[in-house]
């Protein structure tokens, strides 16, 4: 998770989260899958089950054995078991709903279009702020972190 989240820009978070969600969920309704190589985990994800859904909630994946394109095959073994589950609905979850070549997560939207997956694009969120200086300052600590996690990645490079 640690080299997906630095190498494509996303949040990172912390095993206990993964920990929690997993005493909460599992193992019935959370399962973890790995794909090795030569004995080295080289990717991950983390399907949720319920009702007559199956979701994959995260993926992550090495650097390395890249070429061997493990998050094909842990997607193929997440559908299998939605398929066993006799499931109505395998879902993908979120991009962008941008689909444009140049957009930064063109390549997800690209891996999930690639299992023939349906976009599905929902009405969004309407947010009232009841307590509006809190939420400026929360919106404002949001792109600072955005801006500092950029500003680190540029940094390493």
């Amino acid at each position: 998770m640690i080299e997906t989240g630095t190498r494509d820009g996303f949040i990172i978070r912390p095993l206990e989260y993964f920990e929690k969600m997993y005493d909460c969920l599992g193992p019935k309704h959370m399962k973890i899958l790995m794909a090795y190589y030569d004995g080295k985990p080289i990717s991950g994800v983390i399907p949720i089950f319920y009702g007559n859904k199956t979701w994959y909630l995260y993926g992550a994946s090495s650097n390395n054995h890249r070429n061997l394109m493990p998050n094909y095959l842990l997607q193929w073994e997440m559908i299998k078991m939605a398929i066993e589950r006799k499931d109505d609905i395998y879902d993908f979850r979120g991009v962008s709903g941008v689909v444009d070549e140049n957009h930064p997560q063109y390549g997800l939207y690209r891996f999930k279009q690639g299992f023939g997956a349906t976009f599905t694009e929902f009405i969004g969120e309407v947010y009232y702020p009841f307590k509006p200086l809190t939420y400026k300052l929360y919106r404002f600590s949001e792109k600072l972190f955005r801006t500092l996690r950029q500003l680190k990645m540029k940094l390493k490079k």
